[in-house]
Order: C-alpha cells, then structure tokens, then sequence
C-alpha cells in the first residue's frame, strides 16, 4: 500500500495515450509500480488513465496543437509551485537548460528535493552541468553515467529503464496472428521496430534485405510509425527501392499498430541497426520488449547499445553496413541453435535487470536516500558538482 503524504511528482511530457513514446512508458511504468509512495503524473486536461495507483494532474492543459513547447514547459514551473502534498520531484527530461533552471528554480522556493532522471543521451555534455535540473542525476545506461563523470557532474548513478513483463502469447494465436497481418504462414519473419528519421536504420535493413533471401527465404515486417511528411518520404523510397530490387512480396510495411507484441511474437529476428541515438531513449523501449518475448537481436555496435553486445546478449554490426548486418541476420535464421543462445540469452538479461517492477524499487530506495538527506540541514550531499 501506498504511504499517506509520500507523494513523488513526476514532470515529464504527457503521460497518455497513445503508448508510442518510451519516455513516457517509462514514467507511466515507474509510477504505477511504486510500493511506499504514491506517484503523481502530468497529462492534458480530460485525460484519465485507468490505474489507480496513479494519481494525475493536467498541467498540460488543454491538448492543441498550437500550443507553444516553450509555454508548455514553463506551465511545468506553476505546476510545481502549486504542490502543497508533494515530498520529492522526480523530473524525466533530457538535458534542457530552461527546463532544467524552471524546475530548479521553483524546486528550491518550495524546499524540495529533486532528482533528474535523462530520458536521453545528451548530444554533448559540454557545459551540460546548467542543464540538470536536480541530483542525483539517473542515467539510463552507464554509458551516459561515464560521460557525466568525466564532465564533472557528481552524483549520477545508473538505473536502467524497465518494461512491463508478460506471459507469452500462446502458440495457439500465432497463425491468426499472421493472417490478421496478411504474413505468410510458413516464412521465418525479421522485424524492425523503430523510426525512419534520426537515423539510417530504416535504409540499412532495407539494403540488407536482397542479400538475406540469397540465404534464407524469409519475411520482412517494417513498424515504423509515420509522424510527418518526412517520415512519409522515407518510406516512400524504401518502398521504391525494395520495389527496384524485386522484393516487394517480401516486406510489410506497418505505421500504427495496436500491439507490437504480436508482431515480435510471430518474429524470429528483430534488428535495430540505428547509426544514431538522436531523439531516442539511450536504450530503446521497443527493442528491450522484444528481447523479452524471445527474439534473437542484432544491432548496430555503437555506443550505448554496445552495452548489450558487451552483455553478450545481442549481436553488434558495424553502423551502416548492410553486409555486415544481413551475414548476422542470415546466420540467426539458418542456425537454430545461435538463435536460440541468442533469444534466451537477450530474455534473461531483460527479466534480469529491465523487469519494471525491480526498476521501481531500486527508484524507491534512491527516494528514501533522497528524502533522508533532504531533512539534514546543510548537509550538501546531493549538490550537482
């Protein structure tokens, strides 16, 4: 049960439908699984989540899209201030400089500890220090914990993010699975999930695609939403060169799907060949949820995904290399037992370390950690360096 009074507010975009965002899953998650505190979070006016153990706010007022972001975030600063119950800010944002001066700034006119949790690699960490809103600082992967380190911020720690656990579809669903998709029923299938700007992994997987079915006779699914023309533009040039190259059978394009763990559940390989991070959580939500229905997995072996490849859990290739990412893919197809070792190793690895459940807790002891000190005056300890 939740504690009367320990109430944690959480200050991130709009925790809402739809569930596209892994910024967001990730608060909804931490929030909801919270065991010693009750966990407050921000949404558009109307919005109602269904989960009783999160309470919400509507700071973000009335959802449109002419909505300044700036407006939008500076409406974050009243928010804060109004709080009359709340015992500790937990803010997941990216390193933002006016952001993080708002919250810092009305944080400390109410007395409260804040803790800042990235929901992304920064781009560069030069004079990053202005940009952290409280501390201790969460990094998402050690990886980013490194480079706050070496800049000078003290006081990070590593909490990695956390997915909600399930049990497996049933075999039994797997062929209707299939016929709702319109995917052949007897062809191994290789899933990207992902997005097509930011970076090239959309094109690398489409050039490595003529080269598998020299291999292997499979299935190609590509679940990229399409956000904006841009987005729409780049799928029409895969679609066309798929197209020039005589596959075009062979590939499902999907933009909005209601479940992608039917789609991993109908995969044999999933592939996240990302060259850049950009705009993206450090490590991916959707490509820790495949892992944990049992999906062999190849990435591109660039930090911080080079932190699974180290784990031994995944297979790294080289960023925009379309050979080296189809040898990887054909070897998981045509070796069973590769990929096997490979889908059961990624499985115990996100069970292990990326259960939201557990991740909740660890947020729970760093909360009593926080809270403990915050009652020491002058005590100084969490102080960004």
């Amino acid at each position: 049960m939740s504690t009367p009074g320990r109430r944690i507010l959480y200050l991130s975009a709009p925790v809402e439908p739809p569930w596209t965002r892994s910024d967001k899953n990730l608060v909804r998650g931490v929030a909801g699984n919270l065991q010693k505190y009750r966990g407050c979070v921000l949404t558009h006016a109307g919005v109602t989540l269904g989960d009783a153990n999160i309470e919400t706010e509507s700071a973000w007022g009335t959802r449109a899209g002419s909505d300044t972001p700036l407006n939008k975030r500076l409406g974050l600063f009243g928010q804060l201030i109004g709080q009359r119950e709340t015992s500790l800010v937990h803010l997941f944002w990216p390193a933002e400089f006016v952001v993080a001066n708002v919250v810092r700034t009305a944080a400390r006119m109410r007395g409260l500890p804040v803790i800042h949790t990235l929901v992304r690699a920064p781009r560069t960490t030069v004079g990053i220090k202005q940009a952290l809103a409280g501390s201790p600082v969460v990094c998402l992967t050690q990886e980013t914990q490194h480079r706050l380190i070496a800049e000078g911020v003290q006081n990070t720690l590593w909490i990695p993010p956390g997915i909600a656990l399930q049990a497996p579809i049933p075999a039994g669903d797997l062929a209707g699975i299939r016929r709702k998709y319109r995917i052949p029923l007897d062809e191994q299938v290789v899933i990207y999930a992902g997005d097509y700007r930011h970076s090239n992994a959309a094109r690398t997987f489409a050039a490595a695609m003529p080269r598998i079915l020299r291999q292997s006779d499979c299935h190609f699914i590509l679940a990229c939403r399409i956000r904006d023309e841009e987005d729409r533009a780049e799928e029409a040039r895969i679609k066309e060169a798929i197209t020039a190259d005589g596959i075009a059978h062979h590939v499902t394009f999907l933009n909005e799907v209601t479940s992608l763990r039917e789609l991993f559940a109908i995969a044999a390989v999933q592939v996240f060949p990302a060259d850049s991070h950009h705009e993206k959580m450090d490590l991916p939500m959707v490509l820790l949820e495949g892992m944990a229905e049992g999906l062999a997995t190849v990435v591109a072996q660039k930090p911080p995904l080079t932190e699974l490849v180290q784990a031994g859990v995944v297979i790294g290739v080289p960023p925009m290399n379309p050979v080296s990412l189809a040898v990887a893919v054909t070897e998981l197809l045509t070796r069973e037992d590769r990929r096997i070792q490979f889908a059961e190793a990624g499985q115990r690895h996100v069970q292990k370390r990326h259960d939201i459940k557990l991740v909740a807790a660890q947020y729970e002891e760093l909360y009593d950690e926080v809270l403990a000190v915050a009652k020491r005056p002058r005590s100084g300890a969490w102080g960004i360096g």
